[in-house]
C-alpha cells in the first residue's frame, strides 16, 4: 500500500517571494517558474539526503537551461541552505509530512491520485 503525505500538495512557484516579486516587477511569471513547481513536488514528497541533493541539482540545471545560470546557482545555494527538513519553513524538504527529517526514498506520487 502506497503511503501518501499527510498534507495535500501546495506550491508558491518559486519560494522566498521570488515568484511574487518577479510578477510585480515584470507583470508575468518568472521564466523558470515551472522548474520551481517541479522542485516543489519533489520537496513535498521528501525522501533521503540523496533525493534532496538530486532535486536541488535538477532545479539548478532546469533554471540554467532557461538561460539564467547565475539565478540557477543562487537558487541552488538557497535551497541547499533553506530547505533543510528540520527548519520551520513551509518549503522545507518533506513538507507534505508531519514528521520532519529525512526518510526512506518515497515511491513517486502522482498528483492526480
Amino acid at each position: 500500500m502506497e503511503q501518501k503525505p499527510d498534507y495535500p500538495f501546495t506550491t508558491d512557484g518559486c519560494s522566498g517571494g521570488m515568484s511574487v516579486l518577479w510578477r510585480r516587477l515584470f507583470k508575468r511569471p518568472p521564466p523558470w517558474e515551472g522548474c520551481c513547481e517541479a522542485h516543489d513536488v519533489t520537496y513535498w514528497q521528501g525522501g533521503d539526503r540523496k533525493d534532496r541533493a538530486n532535486a536541488d541539482v535538477e532545479l539548478m540545471v532546469c533554471v540554467a537551461r532557461k538561460g539564467h545560470p547565475i539565478w540557477a546557482f543562487l537558487m541552488w545555494a538557497a535551497v541547499r541552505f533553506g530547505g533543510h527538513p528540520n527548519l520551520p519553513f513551509s518549503w522545507r524538504w518533506g513538507y507534505g509530512w508531519k514528521m520532519r527529517g529525512y526518510r526512506k526514498s518515497p515511491v513517486q506520487i502522482s498528483l492526480s491520485d
